[in-house]
């Protein structure tokens, strides 16, 4: 493509040199943050799976697997079983590997979705009229893309935090737990 408004190239080719817009290896760019999300959100899907086919198999087996011990081994099985149970069924809701699933999966799209629409601007911005209406276009585009971008990720880091959960203890009358 020629070079036809010298000002939106070199807008854009003055965007190349953020952070911003650099490689995904960049840490702070789009790419890297998309890339950061691509990669945990596999991981967090397949813990909660996991957790939740363990928790399932442990559940309704237990009677069974209690079953092909010896009677006077029966109790100390199941009390193993159901506290496995009970580990996996604390780390899930601790970790709440579901909630940073959906949280990275949906965040990883929004920043694809915002980076898209970035594109899609800046071949509008290279077919305007002008150069001053191709630049105009790319500050607004700019605008938007940067927005998007802090918005998703505040939002995601606020609401993984909003999720975990420390347990509360109780102190007793006496001051003692």
């Amino acid at each position: 493509m020629s070079n036809s408004l010298p000002k939106v190239e070199a807008f854009l080719a003055a965007l190349k040199e953020q952070q911003f817009f650099q490689d995904a290896n960049t840490q702070g760019s789009v790419l890297w943050y998309i890339g950061f999300y691509q990669t945990r959100a596999p991981n967090r899907r397949k813990l909660f799976r996991a957790a939740g086919f363990v928790l399932l198999f442990l559940s309704i087996s237990l009677p069974f697997i209690t079953q092909l011990f010896p009677k006077e081994l029966q109790p100390q099985v199941a009390s193993g079983l159901a506290w496995l149970i009970a580990l996996v069924a604390a780390a899930n809701s601790f970790f709440n590997w579901q909630k940073a699933w959906q949280l990275y999966t949906q965040t990883q799209l929004t920043l694809q979705f915002a980076l898209s629409e970035w594109e899609l601007s800046t071949a509008q911005a290279r077919a305007a009229a002008s150069d001053e209406e191709g630049v105009a276009l790319l500050q607004a585009a700019l605008q938007k893309l940067t927005t998007a971008v802090s918005e998703a990720v505040a939002n995601e880091t606020a609401q993984y935090f909003e999720g975990v959960k420390v347990p509360d203890v109780v102190q007793g009358k006496n001051g003692r737990f």
